[in-house]
C-alpha cells in the first residue's frame, strides 16, 4: 500500500526545502549573477586593432608616407564640421577646417569659420581635429585599450576596406544624442597623393612622380625628343636628372631645355595640310616666323612658303 500523507505534512516538507541552507546560498549566486553585469573589455578587439596596426605599418611604406585623412562630426540637429589633415614624408603639412549645415538650417553665415593651415601655422586654431599623424592616432587608440572601460559605457572599434584604423574609443551609453566620444575616429583615409593635394605650383615630390610612373607633362619637348637620353654623352640619364630636368628643381641640367608647346606656335595655312609625322630630332628656327622645330618640319614648311609664292606669280591678275 502507498503511504498517505497529510497536507500538513506536505507543508512542512516544503518549508525544510525552502529553508535549507544550502538553497538558500544557491538562489543568492543566482541572484547574485543577473545583477552583476559581464565585466566588459577589449580583449576580443584587441587582436584585430594589433593586426590593422602592421597593416598600416605596411602600407606607410607604400605610400611613402603620404596621404590624407578626413573626420566629419555632424549634429542631430544638421549643423557639424570637416576637418583634412594632409601629411607628406610622415609629417603633417597642411590641415583644412570648414563649417556645415543643412539647407534647411538657417545657419548664420557670420559662423562659417573656415581656414587652411600651412607650414608654421599649423596648429594655430582650436577648431577642428589636432594635426596629427595616423602613428599618433594608433598610439593613442593602443593606450585606451590598456585602459579598464568606464561603468555604462560600451567600447566600438571599426576599420576602413583596407583594414586601417577609423574608430577606437568609449561611449556612454546612457546618453542618445551627441553623445562625448573618448579616443579616436576618423571618418575615411586616402593614401598616396592625388591632384587636388599638391602643392599651388602643381609642382609633385621626386617619390610622387616616381612611384606613378614618371610621366613627362604633355606641355613639353625637348630637344632631342626625349629627355631620357643625352645625346651630347650618349648615354641615358637617371630619373633623378630627368626629373629636376623637367621640374626644374635645382637649374642644373640645361640641356635638354623644355620648350613650349608646339601647338601653341601660330598655325599653318589649312592648305598646306598635315606637317610631317616622322621628324628628325634636331632643332632650328623655322622658317615664316613658325618659331623652333626640327629640320624636317622646317623644309616642309619652306616648301609650301616657295609654292605659295610661286602660285601667287602665276595666278591671274
Amino acid at each position: 500500500m502507498k503511504p498517505k500523507y497529510s497536507p500538513n505534512t506536505l507543508i512542512i516538507g516544503m518549508l525544510l526545502v525552502l529553508i535549507n541552507p544550502c538553497s538558500i546560498q544557491a538562489q543568492k549566486d543566482l541572484s547574485a549573477q543577473i545583477q552583476r553585469p559581464k565585466k566588459i573589455t577589449w580583449e576580443d578587439e584587441r587582436e584585430i586593432f594589433e593586426q590593422s596596426r602592421n597593416i598600416w605599418e605596411e602600407e606607410k611604406v607604400k605610400c611613402l608616407g603620404n596621404y590624407s585623412y578626413r573626420v566629419s562630426w555632424s549634429s542631430s540637429t544638421g549643423f557639424g564640421n570637416e576637418t583634412i589633415v594632409i601629411v607628406r614624408d610622415n609629417r603633417v603639412i597642411e590641415r583644412q577646417y570648414r563649417v556645415f549645415s543643412t539647407p534647411q538650417i538657417n545657419y548664420p553665415t557670420t559662423n562659417r569659420k573656415n581656414w587652411k593651415e600651412e607650414g608654421s601655422f599649423i596648429g594655430s586654431h582650436k577648431d577642428g581635429h589636432p594635426p596629427k599623424t595616423l602613428d599618433q592616432l594608433y598610439n593613442e587608440a593602443s593606450n585606451l585599450m590598456k585602459q579598464p572601460i568606464p561603468p555604462h559605457h560600451r567600447p566600438y572599434l571599426r576599420l576602413d576596406q583596407n583594414n586601417l584604423l577609423l574608430a577606437c574609443y568609449t561611449r556612454d551609453t546612457r546618453i542618445a544624442d551627441d553623445t562625448p566620444i573618448n579616443g579616436v575616429i576618423i571618418t575615411s583615409i586616402s593614401l598616396g597623393i592625388n591632384d587636388k593635394q599638391l602643392p599651388n605650383d602643381k609642382t609633385p615630390t621626386y617619390e610622387f612622380w616616381l612611384k606613378n610612373g614618371k610621366k613627362i607633362p604633355k606641355d613639353m619637348m625637348f630637344i632631342g625628343g626625349s629627355p631620357w637620353f643625352d645625346e651630347r654623352t650618349g648615354s641615358k640619364r637617371s630619373p633623378r636628372e630627368v626629373y629636376e630636368m623637367i621640374f626644374n628643381e635645382k637649374k642644373m641640367y640645361s640641356n635638354p631645355k623644355p620648350l613650349l608647346n608646339p601647338k601653341k606656335r601660330k598655325p599653318f595655312p589649312k592648305h598646306w595640310g598635315e606637317p610631317p609625322k616622322k621628324q628628325t630630332r634636331d632643332l632650328r628656327p623655322l622658317p615664316g616666323g613658325y618659331g623652333m622645330g626640327s629640320g624636317t618640319l622646317a623644309r616642309w614648311i619652306q616648301e609650301n612658303l616657295d609654292r605659295d609664292k610661286k602660285n601667287k606669280k602665276t595666278s591671274p591678275k
